[in-house]
């Protein structure tokens, strides 16, 4: 899993930030807001354990479950648990094979592993977030059926994404936290050029989150930004606060990035001392080989052998070979 996928899952792991971004996806999409409203919003939770990178099973980045609100259940006199999933997957590059990862996934996870919260599985609700520096679109293709069967191509609704479709003035009406994340993931391919965005966000940050948690995020945004955002904006990180005990998203992400750094440093060591002794072994053979065949002219040479001779023979030039016999005498 790369750095965009350590970020989004740390951000997006929060319920209430998921949330807040579904909400958000409903004024875009009409047939997903009447989703929504069937859904008791303090039911989403997010399933435990949710990657899975297999081939045989596909994965996503991050899952969610919610209950469908009593009153819209058929079956008032006896009840089943009916649920409604929400798969995130994130990409910062074109992939065109999503959607059969994400078709495998909903059958692992939602119609194997969760079948038991409803008698005919659960329907589900895939969001494709990307962030990629090309336009990419993956549901295009889907489009190239009648719009009547568009709907059955896929086990489950599917939305689009793309974070540079939301405008600046759009992420003021989010909250800190999920505006920092699209702000970050937005603007990853260049950071410089939109220092006036991130202030903005930052101060919404500072201002509006726990010190502690405001601290957590910015350290996850500088760790995806590779520092950039401490080097800017130093003055963001000072605060007083009382530090959790507890490892923060930010400590495992800063962790895995040092781990990253030793790993591919021992690497480095590992590749040069071998590429050394390499070249030590074939320098040696080298030298090995030239001493051999001056060895055997100077033993020709000891015999009188004409230089015409020892020269045809060994390979060496003649003058090499008169050298040779000039450094005996």
């Amino acid at each position: 899993m790369n750095f965009h996928d350590s970020f989004c899952r740390g951000v997006l792991s929060d319920v209430p930030t998921f949330l807040e971004l579904a909400r958000y996806l409903t004024t875009r999409d009409a047939e997903l807001d009447a989703i929504f409203n069937l859904l008791d919003k303090n039911s989403f939770r997010r399933v435990p354990g949710d990657f899975s990178d297999t081939e045989k099973t596909g994965y996503a980045d991050l899952v969610f479950t919610a209950e469908v609100l009593p009153e819209f259940v058929a079956d008032k006199v006896n009840p089943v648990e009916v649920c409604v999933g929400f798969l995130v997957e994130h990409k910062s590059a074109r992939d065109d094979d999503v959607l059969e990862q994400l078709r495998k996934y909903h059958y692992y996870l939602m119609e194997s592993k969760l079948k038991a919260n409803a008698e005919k599985g659960i329907p589900s609700v895939a969001i494709i977030l990307y962030n990629g520096k090309d336009n990419w679109n993956p549901l295009k293709k889907l489009k190239a059926y009648p719009r009547e069967l568009q709907r059955y191509l896929l086990p489950f609704k599917c939305i689009l994404l793309n974070v540079k479709d939301i405008s600046d003035p759009e992420l003021d009406g989010f909250g800190a936290r999920l505006a920092a994340f699209i702000c970050a993931m937005k603007y990853i391919w260049n950071p410089e050029g939109s220092r006036g965005t991130f202030k903005k966000v930052l101060e919404r940050v500072h201002k509006d989150l726990p010190d502690s948690e405001a601290l957590d995020l910015l350290l996850q945004m500088d760790v995806y930004l590779k520092g950039w955002l401490k080097v800017n904006f130093m003055e963001a990180f000072k605060m007083d606060f009382v530090r959790p005990n507890y490892k923060t998203v930010g400590d495992a992400l800063r962790e895995q990035e040092e781990a990253a750094k030793k790993a591919a440093h021992e690497r480095g060591e590992r590749i040069g001392r071998a590429e050394g002794e390499k070249i030590g072994r074939a320098e040696g053979e080298k030298i090995g080989r030239v001493e051999g065949v001056k060895d055997t002219a100077r033993r020709m040479l000891a015999k009188n052998r004409p230089l015409a001779e020892i020269a045809e023979f060994t390979g060496l030039s003649e003058e090499q070979v008169k050298e040779l016999s000039a450094s005996k005498s």
